[in-house]
């Protein structure tokens, strides 16, 4: 077997190190209205990227012939299953936090299953698809073949969208499996048509929660009120306030930014800067040249995965990279096209750069089993 990637190991600790900084400087309000340790999240932090680290180069040095078929079934089942009674079990283990339930708790530590269950359906995906879907199948027998797969996987958006609230992962999920499909040799045609399924049940869950609707209206007036000479709908920039303030923090921050730990959108004017809006937080800290080298670090990682999936020997190696790479680039442009009123918020973490354990743990599995291939990739 060949070595595994360790420029994709150098890249990953830089962005966790980024992370380190930033959830030091960034959360300090909170910390201090909650009166809290100046440094509680960075200690969190690195509690969590220190675990996360470990646990991806153990991953990294097994055989992927051996344990890649293992540890992608078993995240897939145990994270199903978590999605599936998380909305069901009481509130002392899956708390209400900003009106929806999406984590557990155990201790003092949360964690979110859909990030795992994202990982889980991609390593499905990729496994399945290999077996079933052909190049040489016509459109008939290839909608035949993906129905069990929108039916199962359509039963687990369903919940994560109307009983966790959480449209933005449903269509995280979606665009990597029309990716996937179309890598395995799916047709464009289908592609068309996945599109269509995701824009109607993206509508069916925006009309069937007023607060999704109202939110798209004011995204709509916002955007159209900073691109164009004016509005497109009528609505309220108060109403999408806490996106103002991130494009107000990205142009406070100018080329060069006003120095870490000197931010002023952090103290109370943006709740989510650790989380959510991490990427504001440190555009006015460290400005564009900041957000640039960030950008660069995520393309050579991009990059490298991708590389790892065109050299791989098996096919479902190919589309596990795949996958990874493409739910990194995803989220990592869902993000930041949120956070500059591009598109609607969706509430995604910036892989490795968020504060939260979840995120970094389930990526660092993620690029873990990708490690775990490079070793069976011409590289």
């Amino acid at each position: 077997m060949q070595k595994v990637d360790t420029l994709i190991f150098i890249l990953v600790a830089i962005l966790m190190l980024i992370g380190a900084v930033f959830s030091y400087s960034l959360p300090v309000f909170l910390e201090k209205i909650k009166n809290l340790s100046e440094y509680h999240f960075f200690e969190r932090y690195t509690l969590f990227a220190f675990v996360s680290f470990i646990w991806m180069i153990i991953l990294s040095k097994l055989n992927p012939d051996k344990w890649f078929n293992v540890i992608g079934f078993s995240i897939l089942i145990v994270s199903g299953i978590l999605v599936i009674i998380l909305p069901f079990l009481p509130e002392s283990i899956a708390p209400i936090i900003n009106g929806a339930k999406r984590w557990i708790k155990i201790g003092p530590f949360k964690f979110s299953p859909v990030e795992f269950f994202k990982l889980g359906v991609v390593f499905f995906l990729s496994w399945s698809f290999t077996r079933r879907v052909k190049k040489s199948k016509t459109l008939k027998e290839e909608i035949k073949t993906l129905i069990p797969y929108l039916i199962l996987l359509g039963i687990f958006w369903a919940f994560i969208s109307f009983l966790l609230s959480d449209l933005g992962q449903v269509i995280v999920m979606l665009l990597v499996f029309t990716i996937l499909l179309i890598a395995a040799g799916g047709k464009l045609m289908t592609m068309g048509l996945m599109f269509l399924f995701g824009i109607i049940i993206g509508a069916v869950a925006i009309f069937s929660k007023d607060y999704r609707l109202a939110r798209i209206e004011n995204w709509l007036y916002t955007m159209s009120s900073n691109f164009f000479s004016k509005p497109i709908v009528e609505g309220s920039i108060a109403n999408y306030g806490q996106v103002i303030q991130s494009t107000n923090a990205i142009h406070h921050g100018g080329l060069f930014g006003v120095g870490i730990g000197n931010g002023i959108f952090k103290l109370g004017y943006l709740s989510d800067i650790h989380t959510d809006f991490v990427l504001a937080g440190i555009a006015e800290e460290s400005g564009l040249f900041g957000i640039t080298i960030i950008f660069l670090l995520f393309s050579f990682l991009l990059l490298r995965i991708f590389r790892i999936s065109n050299r791989s020997e098996k096919k479902e190696y190919q589309l596990f990279a795949l996958g990874i790479g493409s739910l990194i680039g995803i989220q990592l442009f869902l993000n930041g096209s949120g956070i500059t009123t591009v598109l609607p918020l969706k509430g995604l973490p910036v892989p490795f750069l968020s504060y939260g354990g979840s995120s970094l743990l389930a990526f660092s599995t993620a690029i873990g089993m990708v490690l775990m291939i490079s070793k069976k990739a011409r590289i």
